[in-house]
């Protein structure tokens, strides 16, 4: 069973199950558990510590950045589907996931890899999402792979655009939530010898489609 509150550190901690250690790297847009047939609907963060001057947290509007394609790119992803690798596959405690455990990689014994629609509609109000994080390797199902992989870059520099992005200005005691199907977050790099804490709790969702 997944710990119900998970401790997001750069500082130094007693060594726990429920604690993830992310340095003051760059973590690129991302989607909480995408990997999972499952994933996340929404999370809640709650700053602790949080280091003058930043950094900031952004969160991408998918649903806008779906909404903004051209209708060419529309019908060209319409069906697709994209296997999800498990960023933390193979990592020790205190390691940074990797993109590079990605397609083409050995599967651990037992592990499964999921697909999910490129193009996600949302459980509650029926939007399209264009389902796409840029931290982690994926790999679009009966695809031409280096055709696939042009698609998606091109993609992810769609999302990184800023005008759909929200920034947040964190300062001590804030508590945020957000719908996890819809947005992709990330965080630039920070001074590392800032100290940066944060609580987090994650809702189980539903199997997109």
């Amino acid at each position: 069973m997944p710990p119900l509150v998970l401790t997001l550190s750069n500082a130094s901690y007693e060594e726990s199950s429920v604690n993830l250690r992310p340095g003051n790297i760059e973590l690129l847009a991302h989607i909480d558990h995408h990997w999972f047939a499952a994933p996340s609907s929404g999370s809640l963060l709650y700053a602790v510590e949080i280091p003058e001057g930043g950094p900031d947290t952004y969160w991408v509007n998918l649903v806008q950045a779906y909404e903004e394609l051209d209708e060419a790119t529309k019908k060209q992803i319409a069906n697709l589907q994209i296997l999800h690798y498990n960023p933390f596959t193979k990592l020790h405690k205190g390691d940074i996931p990797s993109a590079s455990y990605g397609p083409g990689r050995e599967l651990e014994p037992g592990e499964k890899v999921i697909a999910h629609p490129l193009v996600r509609t949302h459980p509650d109000n029926g939007k399209k999402i264009l389902y796409l994080n840029a931290a982690n390797e994926v790999e679009i199902v009966d695809y031409n792979p280096e055709e696939g992989a042009k698609l998606i870059e091109r993609l992810r520099q769609h999302i990184k655009q800023p005008k759909f992005a929200y920034r947040h200005h964190w300062t001590k005691g804030d508590l945020l939530y957000w719908d996890n199907q819809a947005t992709a977050h990330y965080r630039p790099e920070f001074n590392e010898n800032a100290t940066r804490i944060l609580k987090r709790v994650t809702i189980r969702g539903s199997r997109p489609f």
